[in-house]
């Protein structure tokens, strides 16, 4: 088949509408190289320097604070307990769920968590006061500043008051008031007993082989400021003796050290 070349001409009005649409196109091109070329280059910093603020938003820090000096929680077990991976998004922590989970710990009160931008957690502590260590079922449990059970078995602290007996916590609060009142005989408390769910019988000095001082079931108070009076006269508890007996509150009764001891009265 032959072209022919008629096909290939155009009027004059038909090539002068086609010159001007290259015209406009060429001028739309330089235009935009011109008028709009800083703008394009803003806009690409502008895309660069959001990566870099997503990038410097990742989170990198945590710290751990006590409001304590001396606490029980170890840093580790925090950290594992919230889960959190190096990098993560800042933004997409949730604050208030990292909390729960610390609070849930066995020796933590309350936690407050705060984000410091742009890469950094902060967490802080207040931990239980531990009371008193409570020996029940041959296990060992602290006990709080309100006599509650902390739920650990572990990381028990030392030098804490032994209390012994079933329903010792629902008792030790209004005991150690009354200890309070008599610094003199409180101080060398080292275990309180709870005998038959009724009453208290103390052991000055130490655990195992101090002194014992058994309380009556009404009357602490008197019994103890009578001890105490008793005491400052007589030394009393420093005494070759084995145990002291308060529960006739018109004398006091002396078991001397040298004698077999008696099994721990029921009464």
């Amino acid at each position: 088949m032959r072209l022919n070349k008629e096909m290939f001409k155009f009027s004059l009005k038909t090539r002068a509408i086609a010159m001007c649409g290259v015209w406009v196109i060429v001028g739309i091109i330089a235009f935009f190289c011109s008028a709009t070329g800083h703008q394009v280059t803003q806009w690409t910093k502008g895309v660069a320097n959001l990566s870099v603020q997503k990038a410097q938003r990742q989170l990198s820090q945590v710290s751990v604070t006590w409001r304590e000096q001396t606490h029980y929680t170890k840093t580790d077990e925090i950290l594992k307990t919230i889960h959190l991976d190096q990098g993560m998004d800042m933004s997409k922590i949730d604050l208030d769920d990292i909390r729960i989970k610390v609070e849930k710990l066995p020796w933590v009160r309350a936690a407050v968590v705060e984000r410091y931008w742009p890469n950094h957690l902060k967490i802080t502590i207040e931990e239980k006061m531990p009371l008193a260590l409570w020996q029940h079922n041959k296990k060992y449990h602290p006990l709080d500043e309100f006599a509650h059970v902390i739920a650990t078995t572990k990381q028990l602290p030392a030098d804490l008051l032994l209390v012994v007996g079933p329903d010792a916590p629902q008792h030790l609060l209004p005991l150690l008031k009354e200890l309070e009142q008599v610094p003199d005989i409180y101080q060398y408390v080292r275990a309180a007993v709870r005998v038959s769910e009724r009453r208290w019988t103390l052991k000055l000095f130490d655990v195992t082989n101090g002194v014992e001082v058994v309380l009556p079931e009404k009357g602490i108070h008197q019994a103890l400021i009578r001890l105490d009076e008793h005491n400052k006269k007589e030394k009393l508890i420093k005494r070759q003796v084995a145990s002291i007996d308060l529960r006739n509150p018109n004398k006091v009764v002396l078991e001397p050290l040298n004698q077999p001891k008696k099994k721990a009265s029921k009464k």
